[in-house]
């Protein structure tokens, strides 16, 4: 779950701060936990759900959230059937989501990387479900470009 927080912390604190809350809200939680979803993908619906909700409280503060740039966390294993060739591409794909505008990246973090539907994003984000689509439309558009500067 910390590698979940890293992905939207500032820093090292903020990313435990965000884990502890989520963990919080996990133990806080766990009679309203149903056995016909397996747990990791609960406990992280639950983590990445409180990480949004601490997102929305820091900006009442300030106005910029930054999203933690990924190389700087510890390495987690995405898959162990990835080869060697689509773990560099997943790597690179988080590292240049970084670059892109704010709740374009958090979309497209939710929605690739996390699994939420454009629904649920929209409802997190307070934003329309088209939006959501919009800003996941544009981050994979701006993906491709740049993976074509990169090939050529």
């Amino acid at each position: 779950m910390m590698a979940i927080c890293w992905r939207y912390a500032e820093n090292k604190e903020e990313a435990i701060e965000f884990s502890n809350h989520g963990f919080v809200k996990v133990l806080l939680n766990l009679k309203k936990y149903k056995k016909k979803v397996p747990f990791e993908l609960w406990v992280r619906r639950v983590v990445i759900n409180e990480v949004i909700d601490q997102l929305r409280k820091k900006k009442k503060y300030r106005e910029k959230v930054e999203l933690r740039e990924e190389s700087a966390m510890p390495f987690v294993e995405e898959s162990p059937k990835l080869s060697e060739n689509q773990t560099e591409r997943i790597e690179w794909i988080k590292l240049k989501s970084r670059e892109l505008p704010k709740v374009t990246g958090k979309v497209f973090n939710l929605y690739a990387f996390d699994g939420y539907k454009h629904q649920e994003i929209a409802k997190m984000l307070n934003i329309t479900e088209g939006t959501s689509q919009w800003h996941y439309s544009v981050a994979k558009q701006k993906l491709r470009e740049w993976s074509h500067k990169k090939e050529a």
